[in-house]
């Protein structure tokens, strides 16, 4: 038995038989008891048909069955039983030949077991397999699997990865002799190499020499179909026959020989290995002809498909209806296709704008900010504000630039191209201007559109930008939730698609500005208008906000985002779950690669919310001096503004906790003086306001108590606008402060219905409480008595009360030595 065939054995009734091994038996059975018998193997080169028909033959001269190689020459006599002809390659054969065996079967002289390719339009081997069909005698062999081919190079003494087997079968077209020498040859390789060998690159040799000789072997015709096919063209008859210049019975022949090679996969599509070979052996100028015969046959159908005018455009038939199909098949599929059909449409008219355009617009869609980026630069390089069409071209320049995180750039091309040309896309014109916080340049673009006809997509992006630029108002014509509501109602209206990064841009300052108002409703509407690439981000942003730490981890992206923005959102938000987690060492960790980010940015309005996480957590790792420069670009944005109040009273807000944290008095009250001036303009910045202050009267203020209706006051203030997890950790530091037990007790009723109490799963089998537990944590984390406290709303002489019971639990003197009791008890 050769290496090559199936496994078979001289065996019955095994419940593991393979199918190979069951067809051999069938045959053995019946020729030994003499029945008639018809039995056909079909595989393609390689597959180790003509090795398991060898193996046959040798268990059929075991059992003293009369076997003849081929068709026997004269007549044979029936009274010394049964012949068994081996028919080897039978597709090959002359038909009259095939005929002769076919009548001597029915006439019960001989047995017959063929082998054949796969020949669907072969009327003989049809017939015969039919044949065989009835008595269940046809054996299909398929291609190797990737698990088969581990199997056998183990059983050579080979050891392959996974990834290197898959690779190794694809190769060699999953044909089992090519795999087998393959395997012996990196085998022997292995053996007398010194240093590692290249499995793949061998078994690709292998290959190419195995194809190289298959397709040497191959008709003119056949080799035309899968020249065809190497290019992706259509493989129906009447297409080959006019691409390869034969007659249409002529093309179903050449088509059936191609398949039964091996070489045409599932859907006819060309195995990739046979490329080089099959180039080698019919040229590329033969090649290409046939692609271009097989594209101009296409152009004369009535529907003709974008794959069919794709086809034709890289085969360099230049036809203008070939545009026009590319232009459609483009505007209906994904952006990444989209791509492709407008490189080919380019080539067949270079230099049209629209198609350009269009290659610009879905490349931005598809990821390919840099391609889109180049094209943008090149058409923009010669142009003037008044050419026609040239703010589309803006549009995408200035969307690759917010990518980038130049957002003066992206204000530049606005500027550039003007207030009038600006309305195309006028809610990106706005955004891209208030984002740097170019008011008057914004406004004039709002203005410049006022004429235009109020078409349901236009008045759905007026009402945006009156939402966005009424968020810079605090004249008191709009109250913040009017600001919101128009803005809400604008982004959610149904109209175009919305992707790529300038609707992504959009939606996040939408975002950003409900959040800021404190209207989760408005921000949950908003978000249900994003692409579902961006809905898990603002889906984590909107949690964070809310305090629901478990859904951010949950919804937290694990990839790194590609835009510079949302590199930024995402680590803002790491940052933000670690410090409201209380992980100090996570959140030291996460600070130089969020630092990184921040540099390759520049800070707009839009980023300042994600920016006061970065403040933030400088402040609680004492490396607030990292981020001055980036906190000043935003005081000085904020202060050409005039400090609207649903931009300015969150990032003041923040100031003064950041402040305290870091043991700024005089930066924390200027930040309150700010805050202070915004509380008069809207009720959000009033209720920060109430909030920011009874935290400096907890930390920096009088030594007097606070009352305990004060707390509870600023508590339900940031709970009205969606800061519950600010609103707890307040009151919690009240409750810390608090020296009479009553009131003690009645701020922790207050943090508790703010937020839930943060409790952790002790370690199973630990030997201390729950709460032991948590305080056990904390000192691990780095906290002080009093921090600890304040975290979990219990007082420092609670604190230190739980610590003395834990080093008594733990017998642990030294504070060293608790700590390393703790860690070594499963408490880290």
């Amino acid at each position: 038995m050769t290496s090559s065939s199936p496994t078979v054995g001289d065996r019955r009734g095994s419940t593991a038989e393979s199918p190979a091994s069951s067809w051999v038996t069938g045959i053995l059975d019946r020729a030994q008891a003499g029945i008639p018998l018809c039995a056909v193997l079909i595989g393609t080169p390689g597959s180790g048909r003509s090795a398991l028909l060898r193996d046959v033959h040798g268990l059929l001269d075991r059992r003293g069955v009369r076997v003849s190689v081929g068709m026997p020459a004269g007549e044979v006599p029936i009274d010394h039983g049964l012949v068994v002809v081996l028919a080897d390659d039978i597709h090959a054969w002359p038909g009259e030949l095939v005929e002769t065996a076919m009548t001597m079967l029915d006439a019960g002289r001989i047995g017959l077991v063929a082998t054949t390719e796969p020949r669907d339009a072969h009327p003989h081997v049809t017939r015969l397999v039919a044949r065989a069909r009835l008595s269940g005698a046809v054996l299909e062999l398929d291609t190797v699997s990737t698990a088969e081919v581990l199997t056998r190079a183990a059983r050579a003494g080979l050891s392959l990865e996974p990834t290197t087997a898959s690779l190794i079968r694809r190769r060699c077209g999953g044909a089992r002799t090519v795999i087998d020498a393959a395997i012996a040859a990196i085998r022997e390789a292995t053996v007398d190499a010194a240093a590692g060998v290249d499995e793949v690159a061998i078994a690709e040799s292998i290959a190419r020499d195995r194809h190289h000789r298959l397709l040497r072997g191959l008709d003119p015709s056949t080799l035309s179909v899968l020249a065809l096919a190497s290019v992706r063209a259509p493989l129906d008859p009447d297409s080959v026959a006019e691409a390869a210049a034969i007659d249409r019975d002529a093309a179903v022949i050449a088509v059936d020989r191609a398949r039964g090679t091996g070489l045409l996969r599932g859907a006819d599509t060309f195995v990739s290995a046979a490329a080089v070979p099959l180039r080698e052996i019919l040229g590329d100028n033969r090649i290409d002809d046939l692609r271009r015969r097989s594209a101009v046959a296409r152009l004369r159908s009535p529907h003709l498909s974008p794959d069919d005018a794709l086809l034709a455009a890289q085969a360099g038939v230049a036809d203008p209806r070939l545009v026009e199909v590319l232009l459609a098949g483009a505007a209906e599929t994904t952006a990444a296709r989209a791509v492709v059909l407008l490189r080919a449409a380019d080539r067949v008219e270079p230099g049209r704008d629209d198609i350009r355009l269009m290659m610009a617009q879905r490349a931005l869609a598809s990821g390919d900010v840099d391609g889109a980026g180049t094209v943008a630069d090149r058409r923009l390089e010669t142009a003037s504000a008044a050419d026609n069409g040239v703010g589309r071209w803006v549009d995408v320049a200035a969307a690759v630039a917010v990518h980038r995180g130049l957002s003066s750039h992206a204000a530049d091309l606005y500027r550039w191209l003007g207030p009038e040309a600006a309305v195309s896309e006028p809610v990106s014109a706005v955004a891209a201007l208030m984002a740097v916080g170019d008011r008057d340049a914004a406004t004039a673009v709002a203005e410049a559109g006022g004429g235009l006809p109020p078409v349901g997509s236009r008045a759905a992006g007026a009402l945006a930008i009156r939402g966005l630029l009424g968020s810079l108002d605090d004249s008191g014509e709009f109250g913040s939730g009017d600001v919101v509501d128009m803005l809400v109602r604008g982004l959610s209206t149904p109209g175009p698609a919305r992707s790529g990064p300038v609707a992504t841009r959009i939606l996040h300052a939408g975002s950003a500005l409900a959040l800021n108002d404190g209207n989760m409703i408005a921000a949950q509407t908003i978000r249900r208008s994003a692409p579902e690439s961006q809905g898990a981000l603002l889906d984590a942003e909107l949690a964070l906000s809310a305090g629901d730490l478990e859904a951010v981890v949950r919804l937290l992206p694990t990839d790194e985002p590609a835009g510079v923005p949302d590199r930024i959102r995402v680590h803002a938000l790491r940052l933000g779950l670690a410090r409201r987690q209380g992980d100090l060492p996570a959140l030291s960790a996460l600070w130089e690669p969020a630092l990184s980010v921040l540099a390759a940015s520049e800070v707009d309005l839009f980023l300042l919310r994600p920016l006061t996480e970065f403040w933030q957590a400088g402040a609680r790792l004492a490396r607030s001096s990292a981020i001055a420069r980036h906190v000043n670009a935003g005081d000085r944005l904020l202060a050409g503004l005039d400090d609207p109040a649903a931009w300015a009273a969150p990032w003041h807000f923040v100031g003064v906790q950041a402040a305290i944290v870091a043991g700024d008095v005089e930066a924390a009250r200027d930040r309150m003086g700010r805050l202070d001036a915004a509380a008069t303009r809207t009720p959000t910045a009033a209720a920060l306001a109430l909030g920011a202050r009874t935290w400096v009267a907890l930390t920096i203020g009088r030594t007097d108590p606070v009352p305990v209706e004060r707390v509870g006051e600023a508590v339900g203030a940031l709970r009205g606008i969606g800061l519950s997890w600010e609103a707890a950790r307040l009151a919690g530091m009240a409750a810390s402060h608090a020296d009479d037990p009553t009131t003690a007790a009645e701020l922790l009723d207050t943090a508790r219905s703010a937020g839930e109490e943060r409790r952790r799963t002790q370690p199973v089998g630990g030997p201390l409480t729950d709460r032991e537990a948590e305080v056990a944590r904390e000192l691990l984390q780095g906290y002080t008595y009093r921090e600890i406290g304040e975290r979990l709303y219990i007082s420092a002489k609670t604190v230190e009360h739980h610590v003395a019971r834990i080093r008594r639990r733990l017998d642990a003197g030294s504070r060293s030595e608790l700590l390393a009791a703790l860690r070594a008890a499963g408490y880290s």
